[in-house]
């Protein structure tokens, strides 16, 4: 008897291995992409999948048929690609255009002139190289940022580079999915004055629905967020979370395009508002089941009879994408002023083959550019270099210790080094608060340059400390003012708090400075003197006795983290409102 829920077996198998096996990898100290990766290829059609001719019973707990994965799995990535533009908003991506433009361009066009020419020097017609280079010159967002994330690494310089690059090849992905959508064409043919005219069709209809998504988002998710986030209803939350997500991503694909770029469109919309936060800690969940998911796709996708068919070409061609891609990326970091052991890590960490290569695949076979065979031999480079990242990654941050030593040794106390950092934190003010973000900031890898008056302090091994005045342009220019990417404003006394915002934005009109504010009169002071946030002592405070006392009187941790993050952003709003006032 069937179920009357659509792929209700893969379903259970996949919350099997998500609570049962990948935990059981973890003990052995595998890490979750990996663990999934490896779950996939267990219990997909090519592993386990294999024994259900042999063992007919083997088929209740194995999935021989992963079409109902797939579909599944495609949801992991739209809220990938959403969460990613929740980060971001268009104001921080307008701030990291250079970053992103610069080495994410180099590193796409070289990676793609160079395989592609390597697959053409292999007896490929031009078409076909072409598509190849596009597909293998993108990496993998969604392990490398997990990675990234598990191993607590975004912020530091290796993981914002890659957080630029994948970020562009993202950006590179729409772009070719605009083309690919919207003009059915026949590749062949050649740019015939037909095929440009279908080309400036596409894209200029994909202008006009992005236009559309993002208008139409502005006026309908806006007030329908203020709505739900004066009800403190939580679970009304969550269905206008998913509500915007889904219908803006269903509206692009709708409209032609991906439904992954309708999902960052609503990331970016959505960036925009005061709920970023709650709605950040709200999708969490789902991002990480759904990514999970995507993940054992992956590893179903491995078909272990081709590699036993092409013993060398198969491995061969995985070593060599990882070296191809790793050098190229190198040789492109260290034109951007990367340290040599950086730019081997970046290299290594971006040198497998993304999900974009399996869609790509698919519509070159739709179009007989590629034949079945070279599709499927693709596919199997693509799964593997896919699965062996998190081992390669691991080796490349070795690697990197190995050549560039510690990261904490580049941010020792010695104003000296100073000049040697950049895209770091700047602490105007180095007390006990002070103390405490410096830890974080060196746990998370980013650079950061402290600033204080006080005779007294002590130079410790966190960062270098600048004695001098913080409402000093000179001062701030010796702190690297125009190399930072964050002002923290953390002195106590409100007047030179004041002034050190003020300052600041004089000179560096698009900063973005956090400000400690005394109370909700002076963050609304603060605010009009151009600070990004302030966060009032008195309100933090308050915020972190209720967290305590609601996890220690019985709330669960979830719970408790929501409650505070929905007064968090009410006061915030409270205090936005006043400064507009």
């Amino acid at each position: 008897m069937e179920s009357s829920i659509p792929h209700i077996r893969e379903i259970l198998v996949f919350l099997t291995a998500a609570g049962v096996l990948v935990p059981l990898f973890q003990k052995f100290k595998v890490s979750p992409v990996l663990g999934f990766l490896i779950a996939g290829l267990m219990l997909g059609p090519h592993g386990a999948g294999l024994l259900v001719n042999i063992w007919p019973p083997i088929g209740a707990i194995v999935i021989t048929e992963s079409k109902g994965v797939h579909a599944l799995a495609e949801m992991g990535i739209v809220f990938l690609m959403f969460t990613i533009g929740l980060e971001l908003s268009f104001e921080r991506l307008s701030s990291m255009r250079r970053k992103v433009f610069g080495i994410g361009t180099a590193q796409v066009v070289s990676c793609a002139a160079v395989i592609g020419g390597i697959a053409y020097a292999f007896g490929n017609a031009p078409e076909t190289a072409l598509l190849l280079g596009i597909g293998f010159a993108l990496s993998s967002t969604a392990i490398v940022m997990q990675i990234l994330s598990e191993n607590k690494r975004m912020g530091s310089m290796v993981g914002r580079y890659s957080f630029a690059i994948l970020l562009f090849q993202d950006l590179s992905v729409i772009l070719m999915l605009f083309i690919l959508g919207f003009a059915e064409l026949d590749l062949k043919d050649g740019l015939s004055p037909d095929v440009v005219l279908h080309l400036a069709k596409a894209v200029s209809s994909a202008i006009i629905a992005v236009v559309v998504i993002i208008a139409v988002g502005r006026l309908a998710f806006r007030p329908l967020f203020k709505m739900v986030g004066k009800s403190h209803n939580k679970e009304l939350f969550m269905a206008a979370t998913l509500l915007a997500v889904i219908s803006i991503a269903a509206g692009a694909e709708a409209a032609g395009l991906s439904m992954a770029l309708g999902a960052f469109l609503a990331g970016l919309l959505l960036a925009e508002t005061d709920y970023r936060h709650d709605i950040e800690v709200t999708i969490d969940p789902f991002k990480g089941l759904l990514l999970g998911l995507f993940f054992m796709s992956v590893g179903m996708g491995v078909d272990l009879t081709t590699l036993v068919k092409n013993p060398f070409w198969v491995p061969a061609s995985v070593i060599g994408l990882f070296a191809v891609k790793g050098l190229i990326i190198y040789i492109v970091a260290r034109a951007f002023k990367i340290t040599k052991g950086r730019a081997i890590e970046l290299g290594l960490l971006l040198g497998q083959a993304g999900e974009f290569a399996f869609v790509l695949l698919a519509m070159a076979t739709g179009l007989n550019i590629i034949s079945d065979s070279v599709a499927q031999f693709m596919l199997i480079v693509t799964s593997l270099s896919m699965m062996l990242t998190p081992l390669v990654a691991r080796l490349a941050y070795r690697v990197r210790l190995a050549i560039d030593g510690p990261d904490t040794s580049i941010y020792g106390p010695a104003v000296g080094m100073v000049d040697a950092i950049d895209n770091h934190v700047i602490l105007a003010g180095y007390g006990r608060m002070g103390h405490l973000l410096a830890e974080i900031l060196e746990n998370q890898h980013i650079p950061g340059v402290a600033i204080d008056i006080s005779p007294n302090i002590q130079a410790d091994s966190h960062i270098p400390i600048l004695k001098g005045d913080a409402t000093d342009i000179d001062t701030l220019t010796k702190a690297g003012i125009h190399r930072a990417i964050a002002v923290a404003v953390l002195i106590d006394e409100p007047n030179t708090a004041k002034k050190v915002v003020e300052t600041v934005r004089g000179i560096m009109p698009r900063m973005l400075i956090v400000a400690r504010a005394r109370d909700n009169a002076h963050a609304v002071e603060l605010y009009g003197l151009g600070a990004t946030v302030t966060i009032p002592d008195v309100i933090e405070g308050s915020l972190h006795v209720a967290h305590e006392l609601l996890t220690h009187i019985g709330l669960p941790e979830a719970a408790a983290t929501y409650a505070v993050s929905q007064q968090r952003a009410r006061e915030a709003h409270t205090i936005e409102a006043a400064f507009k006032k």
